[in-house]
């Protein structure tokens, strides 16, 4: 009896990990530096960007490693807003519904300091946070939902036919 509950245990936990995004690898950040973290779900790849002042930038997502550089004044902007938004984990956020396959949520490190969840803001100094974050991801070509693939031996089933 016991061995069963053991093996119905581990059998919940293995598919319960399987089905929650997989955690962003974690970069060095170099002094000063900030960082940007994009949480991922189910269907959709998460990513870490290490973002430097001159705009010189780190990132994963999903799973590639690479090194870029971002227009120095997006990146004189977002640490721009940032310094304003200090201390981080005051800014303004509100909780808000999230889907459970697709919901994501986004975070911004600094100088020893975390932000809330910057997906729902509710004030000038988290939504320009989030804009300068969501515009940093867009300029490097990552975010906007990169799907996660199923695994090549995931057994399918075909869809079933409507019957008249």
């Amino acid at each position: 009896m016991k061995t069963a509950l053991l093996a119905a245990t581990a059998l919940i936990a293995a598919a319960s990990a399987a089905s929650a995004a997989a955690p962003v690898p974690y970069l060095p950040v170099p002094k000063d530096a900030a960082v940007i973290l994009n949480t991922g779900s189910t269907n959709a790849a998460g990513y870490r960007i290490v973002v430097q002042r001159s705009g010189n930038v780190e990132f994963f997502w999903g799973a590639r490693r690479a090194t870029a550089t971002i227009d120095r004044s997006l990146a004189t902007k977002f640490f721009a807003d940032a310094a304003s938004g200090m201390p981080l984990s005051k800014l303004q956020v509100a909780p808000c519904m999230k889907s459970a396959s697709f919901g994501t949520s986004a975070f911004v490190w600094w100088r020893g300091q975390r932000s809330p969840d910057l997906s729902c803001p509710t004030g000038t100094r988290s939504s320009q946070l989030d804009d300068d974050a969501l515009a940093v991801a867009k300029a490097l070509g990552i975010g906007g939902g990169e799907p996660v693939y199923l695994p090549t031996s995931e057994p399918r089933k075909p869809m079933p036919t409507p019957s008249p």
